[in-house]
């Protein structure tokens, strides 16, 4: 029932912005397969993947009037975060005052789904990594951890990490210290640098 409404409210809600819609099928479709494979429950991943990006389209405002009226540390998340990853924990939120949703192993890896975590759980690692890797994407670090998946998800979580908060810095754009943190986390993992 839940599901239904999610729908439904992405087709209205991004009725302008058909890439996105095709984006979060992506991610549905590409965690669906990658779960199967680690015997994940899919329902969860399916709900997860529908909701990750569920408030990308909000005014920054709005963001901001959600991240403040949930979270003490919001001055703390304007601080590191850049302004385009603030959905992340709107889509949280949404996802548990809108949909109902209580279950860690769905608002868990909404929440992180942008620059991941140390200590990832499954359901965190599988939709970070389809998010980056989703058939939609065809940057050039996508296409390799695309490849690298199939080996080692620790190792794809790895290079995704490594990749993006190499191309951020070179850009000069804002990096949570908790990234490098997940980087560090899972070189030893997956990493063989």
């Amino acid at each position: 029932m839940i599901k239904k409404q999610i729908i439904e409210d992405l087709k209205i809600g991004l009725s302008g912005k058909p890439k996105r819609l095709e984006h979060i099928y992506g991610v549905r479709d590409t965690a669906l397969k990658i779960g199967k494979k680690y015997g994940l429950d899919l329902e969860k991943l399916e709900m997860t993947a529908l909701l990750h990006d569920i408030t990308k389209y909000y005014s920054k405002e709005d963001n901001i009037k959600i991240i403040n009226s949930y979270f003490p540390e919001s001055k703390l998340i304007y601080e590191e975060y850049n302004d385009e990853i603030l959905h992340a924990f709107s889509a949280y939120v949404v996802a548990k005052t809108k949909y109902g949703v209580t279950d860690d192993d769905i608002l868990d890896p909404i929440l992180n789904h942008t620059i991941g975590r140390p200590a990832m759980s499954m359901y965190e690692k599988v939709i970070f990594i389809s998010d980056y890797i989703e058939p939609n994407r065809t940057y050039a670090s996508c296409v390799k951890v695309r490849k690298i998946v199939n080996e080692s998800l620790d190792l794809a979580v790895f290079t995704a990490l490594d990749d993006s908060i190499q191309f951020y810095e070179n850009i000069g754009s804002k990096i949570p210290l908790i990234a490098y943190e997940a980087r560090k986390y899972y070189r030893p993992i997956g990493g063989k640098l």
